[in-house]
């Protein structure tokens, strides 16, 4: 059975899809496998939330136990032999062998030998090892036997072993134990906070040993069963609940404790993950009425429902959580359960996740025209905010009406019938249920139908009939009593004529002044007495005819009126009870009697009748019988005389035995004197008949026998409505018959007594029912009970209890808040406010008021201070507190509360009052802002922008503030809106808070915005603002896209147009002053690129226009390709985009185009279908300051002249029209290109005697040379003109000019009057066309303008250009900088720039080589030429340029190819190839002999060879054309080619400057002038013979020319000697030595005095030379020279400098330096005999040895002479040295040295080796101290004398100084 009934459940869980296990885990194998769950491998889990479990809730908490399924053998297969993983032996005995066979299955096709060890202990054994063959696909069992000594685990091996390896089986015996085990972990569903999650688990049972088991787990975790017992292989489902109490991530172990003492455990790590549930509660299928904002309280309106009927609304809840969402739904407890006409079944429930689920709420009303409210709470699972929901309903009843109140039947004659009619309306949309109080059958009125239901908006017809039985006067008020409605009062009068009786007919007006003298009290009089008053003038009528008594003069009473009496008042209180409105005329005693059991045939008697006559006049009464009516009275007639009364009978005679029997009798009471008309004198004194009723009720069952069972349904509520004090409360019930036998009624007299219902009996035919109405008058504030008992068919069994409530309606709200409110610190000035909420419990509406008194009224208000609260509403009111000062504040205030709806002016009856306690205190405080400068940055004209203002109210009051903007720059417009908006500029925040103003900038000018924000604390409640105060600045600039044009290079067949001239060709300069200018509000039509156009020349919106001139080149050549350079040079980030016109149009149907172009129109479409004209990219968006590479192509495909027009785009910027224009011409046709008309030169300023050469270049677009010629006779004609002066001068007025290639003119323009002048000259192409150039020059007189004079600066390409790199598209190479200015310059200047050359590819080495063309006039150089560039490597160069003697412009491309070495290489080895096999064709030779026949041989043994003979090589014809253009020629015949070149990239570097003479530079650049270095050329010899005999005649040490070679190679020795000494360790120590020595002794402080002090001191000292004094003297005085050179170096360029301005001509400077040489050599002559005297007089103070001497003065003189010979040979050396420095060979020397230093620095600090920018470091070594009067052991060491330690140069330093000042170490020559 247990196994059936967990297949059963497994099959439920198998269909529910939640639960997994692992299989082999719990069943065996003839039992259902469980789902498997990836991993856990030996136990099963499964996982339910709340609302989906896979299990029954019965089943959970049962422990369920499974066989546990067999354990298989574990098998392997290795080298195609299957055998198993282990032999394991369980339940072994000592002393027994147990044998068990290991299986070894050949799975190949061969056989197989296979060989084995046996174990290695002796509890295992086999038989002996022998080898075994097996064959394919058989098995052989090899038996293995356990033979155990001891009581413990064997664990051992047995090897295999083949020829392919090794492998082993393990053998394990164990002992019995007790092991469970269960998955690792279990991840249990994610749940939310409140709801519960379920999930499973196997705990496995894979001991031996029956196991107890015990859970322990941790909190919100609980697990079932939490104890256990387990058989060996049985497994038990182990149910885990998790109920989260908060939204984490829960991770806990779970223990099992099992085994012996439970000391064994084994765990399970839970995880769960719970959540905080969230439901979005909303109403479904809207209403105008209800409210569903989010963040305001959700109203539900049901609008107007019937009584009685029930509406239905829904409320929509979803659930956006992960986790499911259960929910309850709870109803206000204060309302009392019988009165809730709300209703929500859905108590509780789960939302999935992501799912929705609709409530529906029902609204029932029971009470009549009532507004109901009620409150329902949504609460969420968890911590969650509940959502409260209030629920509003209308209860309305039938809204019946008649069509007349009144239906006059007139008189008819006796025995005679009328009938009239009169429709019955329901102007309402719910069912009414009414019936007519009057009994049809025994009344001389009938209606039809008496009773019925009438629908909503329907109308029903009332039949009326009048049939008498007497001939008197006859009125009946009949009530129509309706369900859930006030009766309706119809009155039916008529009035019965006889032959011999004729009363006064009743007319309506009688029943109005009737009515009238009842409230006057005349309708106790009869109508004789009446008249005869009415003559005596005791009576009188009023306007409306009615009689009145008269009224005095003095009196101003109005005389009484027929009260408004509300129909259910009349109803109940007609007279018929002891209480009545008015005092009844005619009575009658008992109203109701009950016969009671009336069995035949015995008759009942008569039961007394008691009928009195309250009027002052005798009245006739007439009983209405009926002849088959079981009841009658009699007398059936009888007069009563006034104030009398006469007794009565009632009789009973059941027809019929075992019958239920009730009516209404009906008697008519009216004065006698009305019996005849003739009686009758004033018609306004006729009275109407009184009508009197009587009930009767009997039965003629016999006793015993049971009555019938009544059938019926009664409507009755539970509670009376709620209504005044002191007022009654009334209810209607409905009594439905639902049998189909007669059905009476009547009150029990058991009932309660303060209740009242009406008609108390009555008889209800099958089908029908009746309307009965009740009241009562609620009496205390607590409910009270009301029963009454029903009984029918008139007997005791079949009693009906009815119980309702009611109670008096207590003046009473429920306050919140303990009656006390408290008000956060405001700041003094300002309000705040705080809610307060109470609550109607009572069912009528209250009206309440607050009463400030008048001295707190400016610092208290309530809003609203008067209203109604509704019947179950909850009323929330806004306290105001304003604080006058800072104080604490205290406040009683009081409410009264009265009921609602009195008349005007009305005084309540009743009044309750509240008081409140409300407590607030005035502070101060303060706002600020975060950022005290708000910054928008730079953003574009017409843009639009948001920041975030945050402000900071750190105080400890709410601040209501006031935000105020004002611009102070630029100055606001008025009328026009601020370019900075507030998204509000009011507020409030809370204390120690933060809040955010969103500022929205959208300026419209471009300029520097500036704006001042100020706030204002508010007050609450006047809305006044205070003070300003500052807050915060804010600022923008609002600029417009701004592009540059950066740099320009052409490719292809524009390759031979310099940079130069491709910058004007295409107007860049022109283009970026464009570009820099605001755009236009035309052009601003189209903000961003646009189709707008149909057309195919769409219309421009921009008056900008200019040329993009590609040049010339000849068909079919390459396409001429320029590269522009585009920088963001602007503040903001940018779109721009080159348009088409094709760009511009918009698509268009086919049948929409146009039909004919003309002629613009075809060739634009020509150029565009055939892309001629291209760029690539055409748009592109560009980030401040980031560059981008165009490229714009020019195909040459068709012969002439190619226009485009391209709209160039800036977005939400410029717009210009550029006219891209291109020239492509016939092969074989000379062209030249010419950019204009017109050419201005540079102006020049009169009176220079050397004007610059300036440059007019020319372009050759054709593809074969052309010789030009300018005719400079015009330029003569100028030259006559002006004094015979050469204005204008060509300098190559003819030459020639390649294809493909540009030619420099090269002119002079020398002004010599400040004005324009201006020349066309013609320029002649030979054997082409000629064209006239206007050349215009200006020339201006620089002492008049001063420094506005025009100096040549440099454009604006040179500018922008040099610090681009332009970076061609597919090269991995570039240079750090593509264009070099110079700037301004002197003649003969050297001008060096170091660059890098930088090669980005992480695997392509590249070669580089650079390829220059001559300068007419000066020196350009690159160094090094040639190389090559690893990887990612950068490899500096040096540009040097030396300027000619002549001041002229520079401006020059340097071009630079790149090649890839893997495809040099390649080409080489291509080129060597074809080499040998020219050489081989060269040599061999064939035999052709056609006689000779062949002779066979054997294929084998022809000579192999690789490859195959190459066909003949043959020269290829020189077309003489520019490689470039790479035209297709025809092949006339296949031939091996000569490999050609890989094509390089090319690199081009601009170089541009402008050479002035010197003087010019010296008056105009002066402070430049030390900046540059003069490059003078040494002097060249007239005659070589001469120079080589002055060659001989000098002397080996003089200066002489060196080449370039010679002076490379001084250089890098001098670097080697200098890098070896810094790298000496040896001379760093002597350095180190020389650094602690003494200050030495200086020349510059020497005097007389000092020399005779030194000379006495030194009288006992006397030298003593030796060779190592000889050497450091000789190596000291090596050193001076060293720095006496280079600090002459300055002074020498100083007066080189002022030479070079003497020196004009050749001769003159030969001349100066011959001079130079003379002196040179005389100065030597003399120092070489001065040396040859004094060289052993000359000795060392560091050297002197301390010896005695006699003092004498000839000893002293002589020494003294002496040292006087040794400063005069210095100063002559130092001189010697300063002209040497003067020489232009040693100047040039010490330059390159100076450039090689700067150079390597600056190449370290591009590598990172050395930081140029890092901060210098001092290191200062301690002072010596040094003994004044040195000892005979300190001499050697003191410092050296001063012939050694002299500084060269005419400067001189104080003693102190020299001893401060610390001397380098070496390690200062690494920093």
């Amino acid at each position: 059975m247990l196994i059936e009934a967990a297949l059963s459940l497994l099959m439920r869980t198998r269909d529910s899809g939640d639960c997994t296990m692992n299989s082999g885990s719990c069943l065996s194998a003839s039992t259902v496998a469980f789902p498997t769950i990836t991993g856990s491998s030996m136990a099963m889990s499964a996982y339910s939330s709340s609302n989906a479990s896979a299990f029954p809730a019965s089943s959970m908490d049962t422990q369920l136990c499974f066989p546990k399924k067999q354990d298989k053998m574990k098998k392997r297969v290795i080298w195609d032999i299957e055998v198993a993983e282990e032999l394991q032996w369980k339940g072994w005995m000592l002393g027994k062998e147990i044998t068990k066979n290991l299986v070894l299955k050949n799975l190949s096709l061969k056989i197989q030998k296979i060989k084995y060890r046996p174990p290695k202990t002796k509890f295992f054994f086999t038989v002996v090892p022998q080898p075994i063959f097996l064959s394919p696909g058989l098995t052989l069992s090899l038996p293995v036997i356990f033979r155990p000594l001891e009581k413990k685990e064997y664990v051992d091996q047995l090897w295999l072993e083949k020829a392919e390896g090794m492998f082993c089986v393990d053998l394990r015996a164990t002992l019995p134990c007790h092991k469970l085990i269960c998955p690792p972990s279990l991840q249990l569903p994610m749940c939310a906070m409140g709801d519960m999650a379920e999930a499973w688990f196997c705990l496995e049972n894979v001991g031996d040993l029956p196991t107890f088991f015990t859970w322990e787990s941790p909190s919100p975790f609980q697990m079932l069963p939490t104890t256990g017992l387990l058989e060996p292989g049985q497994a038990c489902r182990i149910k885990v609940t998790f109920q989260p109490p908060m939204a984490v991530i829960y991770e806990a172990q779970a223990t099992c404790w099992y085994g012996e003492g439970s000391k064994q455990k084994s765990g399970i790590q839970l995880q769960a993950v719970a959540k905080c549930a969230q439901l979005l509660v909303s109403i479904k299928q809207r209403r105008p009425e209800d409210q569903d904002a989010e963040g305001f309280q959700k109203v539900l309106h049901f609008g107007t429902v019937a009584v009685g009927c029930t509406a239905e609304r829904q409320i929509k809840l979803y659930n956006p959580s992960a986790v499911s969402a259960p929910f309850r739904i709870e109803v206000a407890p204060d309302v009392l359960v019988k009165d809730q006409a709300f209703s929500c079944p859905t108590a509780h429930g789960i939302v999935p996740p992501g799912e929705k689920k609709f409530v529906s709420v029902f609204f029932r009303p029971e009470t009549l025209d009532v507004r109901t409210m009620d409150y329902l709470s949504i609460v969420p699972s968890g911590c969650a905010s509940q959502t409260l929901l209030k629920v509003i309903g209308f209860s309305r009843g039938p809204d019946l009406s008649l069509q007349h109140r009144c239906v006059d039947f007139s008189w008819v004659s006796l025995g005679t019938r009328s009938e009239q009619r009169l429709w019955m309306e329901n102007k309402s949309d719910c069912r009414a249920y009414f019936h007519f109080d009057i009994d049809c059958p025994e009344s001389v009125f009938s209606i039809r139908p008496a009773f019925g239901t009438l629908v909503g908006k329907a109308r029903m017809t009332l039949c009326c009939v009048f049939q008498p039985t007497q001939p008197i006067i006859y009125w009946r008020r009949v009530a129509c009593l309706i369900h859930h409605q006030d009766p309706l009062f119809l009155d039916l009068i008529g009035t019965c004529h006889s032959e011999s009786t004729k009363p006064a007919i009743l007319r309506p007006q009688h029943l109005t002044w009737y009515h009238t003298h009842l409230a006057r009290g005349l309708t106790l009089y009869p109508p004789d007495i009446l008249g005869i008053m009415l003559r005596e003038r005791k009576l009188e009528q009023d306007k409306n005819g009615a009689l009145m008594i008269p009224i005095e003069d003095s009196e101003d009473i109005p005389a009484p009126q027929y009260p408004l009496i509300p129909p259910m008042t009349e109803y109940f209180f007609d007279g018929t009870s002891d209480v009545a409105i008015f005092p009844p005329a005619v009575s009658i005693e008992p109203i109701e009697v009950d016969f009671g059991a009336c069995p035949r045939p015995q008759d009942p008697s008569p039961v007394p009748l008691c009928l009195m006559n309250h009027t002052n006049g005798k009245i006739t009464v007439a009983w209405t019988r009926r002849a088959d009516c079981p009841f009658w009275v009699t007398p059936n007639t009888c007069d009563v005389p006034p104030l009398k009364s006469t007794a009565l009978r009632l009789h009973f005679q059941p027809p019929h035995p075992n019958g239920l029997y009730a009516v209404e009798l009906e008697a008519f009471a009216v004065y006698k004197v009305l019996r005849s008309y003739n009686n009758i004198e004033e018609d306004c004194t006729v009275c109407p008949s009184w009508c009197l009723t009587l009930q009767v009720r009997g039965h003629s069952y016999c006793p015993g026998l049971e009555h019938h069972i009544p059938q019926y349904t009664l409507d009755a509520p539970k509670l009376f409505p709620a209504v005044s004090p002191s007022e009654p409360s009334y209810r209607s019930l409905l009594l439905v018959n639902k049998g189909s036998m007669l059905l009476t009624y009547s009150l029990a007299p058991k009932s309660s007594l303060d209740i009242s219902l009406r008609p108390r009996s009555g008889l209800l035919g099958p089908g029908a029912h009746k309307v009965l109405l009740t009241y009562t008058y609620p009496q205390g504030s607590s409910w009270k009970q009301h029963v009454f008992y029903l009984q029918f068919n008139s007997c005791p069994q079949y009693l009906k209890e009815v119980t309702m409530q009611s109670r008096e309606e207590p003046l009473q709200l429920k306050l919140d808040t303990c009656k006390s409110v408290f008000f956060k610190p405001t700041w003094v000035g300002c309000s705040s406010t705080s809610l307060f909420t109470f609550r109607n419990p009572s069912r009528l509406p209250l009206e309440f008021e607050w009463r400030v008194s008048q001295q707190h009224r400016k610092m208290l208000a309530v809003q609203p201070a008067r209203g109604i609260i509704q019947p179950n509403e909850s009323f929330t009111l806004t306290w105001t507190f304003s604080p006058l000062e800072e104080t604490k504040y205290l406040f009683r205030v009081g409410m009264w509360v009265w009921e609602a709806g009195l008349p005007p002016n009305t005084k309540p009856s009743a009044t309750t009052h509240y008081m409140l306690r409300l407590v607030g205190m005035g502070i101060t405080s303060s706002l600020s802002a975060q950022e005290k400068e708000l910054d928008f940055g730079n953003m574009l004209v017409n843009g639009k922008q948001t920041r975030m203002l945050v402000l900071l109210n750190d105080g400890d009051c709410t601040l209501h503030y006031r935000l105020f903007l004002e611009q102070s720059d630029p100055k606001a417009v008025e009328n026009s809106p601020l370019a900075l908006q507030l998204d509000r500029t009011e507020g409030s925040m809370p204390p120690r808070s933060q809040d955010a103003i969103c500022l929205t900038a959208c300026p419209k000018h471009r300029s520097q915005y500036s704006w001042t924000i100020s706030y204002a604390v508010v007050s609450h409640r006047d809305d006044k603002a205070g003070e300003k105060q500052e807050l915060c600045h804010v600022s923008l600039t609002a600029v417009y896209p701004l592009l540059s044009i950066l740099d320009i290079c052409s490719m292809g067949s524009a390759e031979g147009i310099t940079r130069k001239h491709l910058w004007h060709l295409f107007s860049l300069d022109l283009l970026n002053s464009y570009l820099e200018r605001d755009p236009t509000p035309w052009e601003l039509t189209y903000k961003v690129p646009t189709r707008h156009s149909t057309s195919q020349i769409p219309p421009v919106f921009t008056a900008l226009k200019l040329n993009f001139n590609f040049g010339a080149a000849p068909i079919d050549a390459p396409p001429s390709v320029v590269l522009l350079a585009l920088k963001n040079s602007g503040m903001v980030p940018l779109d721009w985009a080159f348009l088409f016109p094709s760009d511009q149009q918009i698509d268009l149907e086919l049948w929409a185009e146009k039909a004919e172009f003309d002629g613009t129109e075809l060739h634009q479409m020509r150029v565009q279908d055939n892309c001629i004209f291209s760029i690539s990219p055409k748009a592109g968006s560009l980030s401040p300051g980031q560059e981008q590479m165009v490229e714009l192509k020019y195909s040459h495909l068709f012969i002439g002249t190619d226009r485009l027009p391209v709209l160039f785009k800036v977005s939400h910027g410029r717009e210009i029209l550029l006219n891209f224009i291109g020239v492509t011409v016939k092969l074989e046709q000379k062209y030249v290109h010419f950019t204009s008309t017109s050419h201005q030169f540079i102006p020049v300023p009169i009176g220079d005697t050397l004007p610059p050469r300036q440059i007019y270049e020319l372009y050759n677009g054709g593809s074969v040379p052309v010789t030009y010629e300018i005719q400079t006779n015009i330029l003569s004609q100028v030259r006559e003109k002006n004094f015979d002066h050469p204005i204008f001068c060509c300098l190559n007025p003819k030459g020639e000019i390649q294809p493909g290639t540009t030619a420099r003119v090269f002119w002079i323009f020398s002004p010599i009057e400040a004005k324009t002048y201006t020349v066309d000259v013609p320029i002649h192409i030979l054997g082409w066309n000629s064209a006239v150039i206007r050349f215009q020059g200006v020339g201006y007189d620089p002492h008049v303008l001063g420094d506005a004079a025009p100096f040549h600066n440099l454009s604006l390409w040179d500018n922008n250009a040099i610090h681009s790199r332009l970076m061609v598209p597919g090269q991995n190479v570039f240079l750090s900088q593509s264009h070099i200015s110079l700037g301004n310059i002197p003649v003969q200047s050297k001008c060096s720039r170091l660059l890098f050359l930088n090669n980005i590819s992480k695997n392509e080495t590249v070669v580089f080589a650079w390829q220059l063309k001559p300068l007419d006039f000066g020196e350009v150089s690159v160094s090094p030429m040639k190389g090559k560039v690893a990887p990612e490597e950068t490899i500096p160069f040096i540009v040097t340029l030396k300027a000619s003697v002549h001041a002229s412009f520079y401006s020059m491309d340097l071009i630079c190819k790149v090649y890839q070495q893997e495809r040099l290489r390649q080409y080489r080895k291509d080129l060597q190839e074809w080499k040998d096999e020219k050489l081989r064709q060269e040599v061999e030779f064939t035999i052709t002999d056609r006689k000779v026949k062949k002779r066979a041989y054997c294929t084998a043994c022809e000579p192999v060879r690789k490859y195959k003979t190459l066909p003949p090589i043959k020269n290829q014809q020189d077309l003489n054309r520019p490689t470039s253009w790479n035209l297709k020629m025809a092949k006339k015949e296949t031939f091996w080619p000569c490999p050609q070149p890989p094509s390089p990239g090319m690199l081009c570097l601009g170089l541009t400057a402008r050479a002035h003479a010197t003087d010019y530079f010296l008056a105009n650049y002066f402070s430049d002038f030390p900046h540059h270095f003069l490059h003078w050329e040494l002097p060249k010899r007239m005659c070589p013979k001469v120079e080589s005999e002055a060659g001989e005649e000098e002397s080996p040490d003089k200066w002489a020319s060196v080449s370039n070679q010679e002076k490379q190679l001084l250089i890098d020795c001098l670097s080697a000697i200098i890098r070896g000494l810094l790298e000496d360790k040896l001379f760093h120590e002597a350095v180190g030595q020389n650094l602690v020595e003494q200050m030495p002794y200086f020349c510059q402080f020497w005097n007389e005095q000092s020399a005779r002090f030194v000379a006495h001191n030194s009288l006992h000292v006397v030298p003593a030379p030796s060779q190592s004094s000889k050497s450091s003297e000789f190596s000291k005085e090596k050193e001076e020279e060293e720095d006496k050179r280079r600090l002459g170096s300055k002074e020498g360029e100083e007066e080189e400098e002022k030479e070079e301005e003497e020196e004009e001509e050749l001769e003159e400077e030969e001349e100066e330096e011959e001079e130079m040489e003379e002196e040179e050599e005389m100065g030597e002559e003399e120092l070489r005999e001065q040396e040859g005297e004094d060289k052993a007089e000359k000795l060392p103070w560091s050297e002197m040895k301390p010896m005695l001497q006699p003092t004498s003065q000839e000893s002293l003189k002589w020494q003294w002479q002496q040292q006087m010979k040794a400063l005069l040979k210095e100063r002559q050396e130092q001189d010697e040295k300063e002209a040497i420095s003067r020489l232009p060979a040693f100047a040039i020397l010490q330059e390159a040295l100076l450039e090689n230093m700067i150079q390597n620095i600056l190449v370290e600090a591009s590598r990172g080796e050395v930081v140029l920018t890092s901060r210098p470091r001092i290191i200062a070594l301690p002072p010596l101290s040094v003994p004044r009067i040195l000892s005979p052991e300190s001499l050697p060491a003191a410092a050296p004398g001063p012939q050694q330690a002299e500084m060269p140069g005419s400067f001189e330093l104080s003693p102190t100084d020299c001893l401060q000042t610390q001397a380098p170490t070496p390690s200062d020559l690494h920093l």
